[in-house]
């Protein structure tokens, strides 16, 4: 583990080159997504109530009375709140944002978002957590401006998203936030009031979520360890709108979020990617908005200069990569215009990429504060190898200097969505493939079982036990494919930039008797448009490169396969892959994978 004082020092390192003039270029980002917005919001509605961008999809919950996008607004408003309120608006954002915290809640108003259920949990209750917190920072600059009728509806539309305890994941900080808001604007107004004790409960609730040891992070499901990108930041972020609007931090919360916030800068690639990981990828730099919140609040552990440049960078990698689609004035639903719209969830729809406006709350931050002043300074894996452990959540973390590559390792499980959960690693240069269905799975970076004469697929279904070792971790687990249960221990052991893989697979007769198939694949390879992959052998290893990398891989019966379609960044991808099929009760596989990203690099010998 690198030591806190080590860690400083890296960070405060040579300023970088090529940064100028950071505060007008994050500023264009945001007026050129403000702007998509409002020519789309005027053309669904003359409420900005709602809003729907050309081509979107459409949810039954997710839209208002009207038949129009809600969700777009809700995640429009604390990030237009915060440009208001940092001194970059004018009349007219607090005119839009004046109507989008009056039509939304007008029972009266066709595109009134109507009232959250009061028999089960609502996606309404997710964006009054933001709108809450929209309130509030906007409680002295227009809250007062508000008639006594607007603001008994926001009060009702905000009770109304309470009145279902959504005490089974993250959702809890979503009515907790809701609570704390409105029991802070009660103290000016009488129209808002809360329930202290609903909110403490959440608290309670969520303090259970908290992963053993003393690392920082929550598990996103009772039913076991999750850690993925999203609880990464959201159990972070919302704890800490919590905390600005009561003003009275919980120590144990605090302390978890000092020591999350240690070793976070580890997350990001000098590409300025954070690991892609798990599932809702498609909110993008939301992952930055718990940095600057913690900045603001004073928690942050580490410069002003290392939190600029990680900003700018997660910001630019995904703007370079196509996340705002000029034309339609939207930012996309996939990740990338060639990525796999697969990369989204059921529950995503034109709205939801607006999640990421979160992270727009560094325009709260003075201008002129050192955040903006200050100069940029290198990432930690810019600087140094790294291999850091968090054993509490079972998971690995690698950077490498060389490449500026970060790969996250772990052995926990979501219930579904198995390419975001399924794979041996995650990388913030090698993003990974993602099938659209349950029943086709795609191939990199994972051992998979395949039904030859149905083409179903499984993979880890159930994790029996996780192991972090010296030089990498063990995992034991099951996976299941029509009524055969397979029992499978995994190892992987890091060796000078390569992963050595061992798989000790325990097939039930059946299974033999099938003829059912173990696929294992390598990291996926990026080809971009028109550029065709080159082939190699050496020795025993067979060898893929473009122009952003190379893979490399020793495995029986090697090939290579080129999958379109079927990745969350690129639109076509080289993958090396081993097919046999089972043939004994037990089988060993092993295997030698490297993968550096880059033009022209050089394979390490041990390949």
């Amino acid at each position: 583990m690198i030591d806190r004082r080590h860690f400083l020092a890296l960070t405060g390192a040579a300023p970088l080159a090529g940064a100028a003039d950071t505060p007008s270029q994050l500023a264009r980002y945001f007026e050129t997504i403000y702007e998509g917005f409002l020519r789309n919001a005027r053309g669904t509605s003359a409420s900005f109530a709602v809003c729907d961008f050309e081509g979107g999809t459409k949810l039954q919950g997710t839209v208002a009375a009207s038949g129009k996008t809600y969700v777009s607004v809700s995640r429009m408003l604390p990030a237009l709140a915060a440009w208001h309120l940092g001194g970059y608006g004018n009349q007219s954002t607090a005119s839009v944002l004046t109507a989008m915290l009056t039509a939304s809640f007008d029972p009266s108003n066709a595109d009134y978002w109507g009232a959250a259920s009061p028999g089960h949990s609502d996606q309404r209750q997710v964006e009054a957590s933001i709108v809450a917190w929209s309130l509030w920072l906007l409680r002295r600059e227009l809250v007062p401006k508000l008639s006594p009728a607007q603001r008994s509806n926001l009060q009702g539309w905000l009770a109304a998203c309470c009145k279902v305890p959504v005490r089974n994941n993250n959702w809890a900080w979503f009515t907790a936030v809701n609570q704390a808001a409105r029991l802070s604007l009660s103290k000016d107004w009488q129209e808002f009031h809360g329930d202290r004790k609903a909110m403490d409960e959440d608290l309670a609730f969520l303090e259970t979520l908290a992963a053993p040891g003393s690392d920082g992070w929550y598990t996103d499901s009772l039913q076991g360890p999750v850690y993925d990108y999203y609880n990464f930041w959201v159990f972070a972020s919302h704890y800490l709108y919590w905390r600005k609007i009561t003003g009275t931090p919980s120590q144990a919360f605090d302390a978890r979020l000092r020591a999350f916030l240690r070793r976070t800068p580890l997350f990001f690639g000098a590409n300025g990617s954070h690991v892609l990981y798990g599932r809702s990828l498609i909110y993008r730099w939301a992952v930055l908005t718990p940095l600057v919140l913690a900045y603001s609040q004073g928690l942050w552990p580490h410069s002003p200069g290392l939190l600029r440049a990680i900003v700018r960078r997660n910001l630019e990698y995904f703007w370079s990569r196509g996340a705002y689609d000029p034309k339609t004035g939207r930012l996309l639903e996939s990740l990338t215009p060639a990525g796999s719209r697969a990369v989204c969830e059921p529950y995503i729809d034109n709205g939801h990429p607006y999640w990421c406006m979160q992270a727009f709350a560094f325009f709260l931050i003075p201008r002129n504060d050192p955040f903006w002043t200050a100069p940029e300074e290198p990432l930690p894996v810019e600087a140094v190898d790294f291999d850091e452990r968090f054993e509490g959540a079972k998971m690995r973390l690698t950077g490498n200097a060389r490449t500026g590559e970060v790969r996250w390792y772990q052995g926990s499980l979501a219930p579904h969505y198995h390419d975001k959960y399924g794979k041996v690693a995650y990388s913030t240069h090698f993003a990974f493939g993602i099938a659209s269905s349950e029943d086709r799975l795609a191939q990199d970076q994972a051992l998979v079982f395949i039904e030859p004469k149905t083409g179903r697929m499984a993979r880890r279904s159930a994790v029996e036990r996780t192991a972090l070792t010296t030089s990498g971790l063990d995992v034991d687990w099951i996976a299941e494919l029509d009524g055969l249960r397979f029992r499978i221990a995994t190892s992987i052991r890091l060796d000078h930039g390569r992963e050595v893989r061992r798989h000790v697979i325990a097939a039930p007769p059946e299974a033999l008797q099938r003829g059912i198939e173990v696929l294992e694949g390598s990291y996926a390879l990026g080809l971009p448009a028109g550029e065709e992959f080159v082939q190699e052998k050496r020795g025993e290893a067979l060898i893929v490169r473009s122009s952003l990398g190379v893979v490399a891989a020793r495995m029986t019966n090697a090939s290579v396969e080129v999958v379109t379609d079927e990745n969350i960044v690129h639109g076509r991808t080289a993958i090396i892959r081993s097919i046999l099929v089972l043939s004994q009760a037990e089988t060993v596989l092993e295997s030698s994978v490297v993968a550096m990203p880059g033009r022209n690099v050089s394979l390490p010998p041990v390949i």
